[in-house]
């Protein structure tokens, strides 16, 4: 069933108004401060059809109801206001952001500081890494008569055991292929051209199998890339602490150390993709567990016109989703407008 205009309207009050509350709506507070020129009894009945089809949730018998994660998707997507930030505002976020700015890293930083104070959330922002990582040495070493260690030198060491039969100078010759080809490689720098060759020379001229290849090349390319993870700043984030949802002292301190482990956050921030725009993941479009009850709102940030990262807002379910919608996007065209002077400096 499709909502009509009254539920829609009736829909919108009731989520502006738990979002500011974060008490369950009832009829009576949606007839009294919303002028909707509808009675309670009339509120009552379409709140009751709303709960039905799933934009509602009443938490107890008595109480009124509260947004479900369905309600909120479709208050973000079709019903939420616009939010303007004051000029004022807006200059004063252009001045902080543009004093005393001399790294691309402190410009990122700074943007999640303001994010936080213009959304009084925790923000999270991804940065690229400072150096990327280049692959310095390859080698194997038989272990047994069928097993062959694969050592992989970047700025550190990583080893693996395959399965496979080669003598000590069979893997030197291999070595020697992949170390022509690959040293000094960073992940980007390793293309398809350049792996096709390798497999050309090993496959045909040192008869290595290709399944044997395959362990090699992957393990190479996942050792560079692991090092040239995003760098992660994290601001602001016992905000967390201020919304009833978080009262209770084992989910503040679980939700704590969540937001603590850089690792969770990275994986957080790329799941969401690489889609245009502010997105919005809410409750229960999160994957892990402890998000269920919490919204991330993120945008992507440009350099030389690609994106380089991600600038997010994380929030109770109940977040002022339009405040934080223009915060983000404010933020988000300032930082590509500084990030285009440091690209022409």
């Amino acid at each position: 069933m499709d909502l009509n205009d009254r539920k829609k309207l009736i829909l919108q009050a009731i989520i502006d108004e738990y979002i500011g509350s974060a008490e369950p709506v009832g009829s009576r507070a949606v007839s009294k401060k919303h002028e909707l020129g509808l009675s309670s009894a009339t509120i009552r009945n379409e709140m009751a059809d709303l709960e039905d089809m799933g934009y509602l949730i009443q938490p107890h018998t008595s109480a009124g109801r509260i947004p479900s994660d369905a309600g909120y998707r479709f208050y973000v997507n079709s019903l939420m206001k616009k939010y303007r930030i004051g000029l004022e505002t807006i200059e004063r976020l252009r001045q902080e952001l543009e004093g005393r700015l001399v790294t691309l890293d402190k410009a990122v930083k700074k943007a999640g500081f303001l994010a936080s104070v213009l959304t009084d959330y925790t923000t999270v922002v991804s940065a690229p890494a400072a150096e990327k990582a280049e692959l310095k040495k390859i080698d194997l070493v038989p272990v047994s008569s069928e097993t062959v260690m694969l050592i992989i030198v970047t700025r550190t060491v990583k080893n693996r055991l395959v399965n496979a039969k080669l003598s000590f100078e069979e893997c030197e010759k291999i070595a020697a292929v992949l170390n022509s080809r690959l040293r000094g490689k960073t992940a980007d720098e390793i293309t398809y051209d350049i792996i096709r060759d390798i497999e050309t020379e090993l496959c045909e001229k040192l008869s290595v199998e290709p399944k044997l290849l395959i362990h090699v090349l992957h393990f190479a390319y996942e050792a560079v890339t692991e090092l040239e993870d995003t760098e992660i700043y994290v601001e602001n984030a016992k905000s967390i602490l201020k919304y009833p949802e978080y009262r209770d002292v084992e989910k503040a301190r679980e939700i704590f150390g969540f937001l603590d482990d850089k690792s969770n956050l990275r994986q957080l921030i790329a799941e969401t993709g690489e889609s245009e725009g502010i997105s919005a993941r809410i409750g229960g479009e999160n994957d892990p567990e402890i998000m269920k009850d919490c919204s991330l709102v993120t945008v992507n940030y440009s350099l030389d016109g690609k994106a380089v990262g991600k600038l997010g807002v994380i929030g109770p379910k109940r977040m002022d989703y339009a405040r934080v919608f223009a915060s983000l996007d404010l933020i988000s065209h300032e930082i590509d407008r500084l990030l285009g002077l440091f690209s022409d400096g």
